[in-house]
């Protein structure tokens, strides 16, 4: 590890922050301005040399009111991550923060067990979060683009978008319920989603359906495992268990 004071123009922001994306320039971006402006750089950024520049691990925001005050150099501690642990750093930085939306963080938590050779039980200690928490973020994954940029937004609350990953719903199905909440809020979004959720639960199994019922146990060893197995997957249990006997009986001799 070192620390060094880098140029601006050789620091760019990493495709492993996970917040490259959120656009900087809010109200309380502008706080953050002046209060680097008054206060000065309290914490060094954390890069890692790619090329001929350093990528930007932790403290985007940092760099971007210092950029824009025109500063020529930055103080950076420089370290020697690959992509996992570039991955991991940003996490562990980004995970406890509030203001980091759960979207975001389900689907870098999905890459992250993508790219490595590591179960969510296992990640969930490594940075210090409850495996339920991961899971539920992970869950993000399953809503439509409209659906997740509702949450994004803060239009829709967490455990709306939770609700409505577990039903199951159409595409169709999501893409009203947040175009409601685009154009007649929250109220009226609710409504709605109480509505199919209603609707879904009087339809019912269609008529003839066979259903196989397996109880581990909700406490169970084996069914913890099947949670984790479907969360690398970035699937529910459900879903899961129905891909494995999809597998199953395609790979079957009968």
């Amino acid at each position: 590890m070192k620390i060094e004071e880098i140029p601006v123009s050789e620091l760019r922001i990493s495709e492993f922050n996970i917040r490259n994306t959120v656009e900087f320039g809010d109200d309380v971006d502008n706080e953050f301005v002046n209060n680097i402006e008054t206060q000065g750089l309290l914490q060094p950024l954390v890069v890692r040399k790619k090329d001929n520049f350093y990528e930007i691990l932790i403290g985007m925001r940092r760099f971007l009111s210092l950029k824009q005050k025109g500063a020529s150099h930055i103080t950076c501690i420089i370290k020697d991550f690959n992509d996992e642990e570039a991955i991991d750093a940003s996490i562990s930085e980004n995970v406890f923060r509030k203001n980091v939306d759960p979207v975001t963080l389900g689907k870098w938590i999905k890459k992250r067990l993508e790219v490595g050779d590591i179960t969510l039980n296992e990640y969930s200690k490594m940075i210090g979060k409850s495996k339920s928490t991961l899971s539920e973020w992970l869950r993000m994954n399953d809503l439509t683009n409209d659906i997740q940029l509702e949450v994004q937004e803060g239009r829709i609350p967490f455990i709306y978008a939770l609700k409505i990953a577990r039903m199951g719903l159409t595409s169709n199905e999501e893409k009203i319920l947040a175009t409601i909440s685009s154009e007649e809020g929250f109220n009226a979004f609710k409504k709605a989603v109480d509505k199919l959720s209603n609707d879904h639960e009087k339809r019912g199994s269609p008529k003839g359906l066979k259903i196989v019922r397996v109880n581990f146990g909700s406490e169970s060893s084996e069914h913890e495992k099947l949670k984790t197995l479907a969360s690398t997957k970035g699937l529910s249990v459900s879903k899961y268990c129905l891909e494995v006997l999809r597998e199953h009986v395609r790979s079957s001799n009968i």
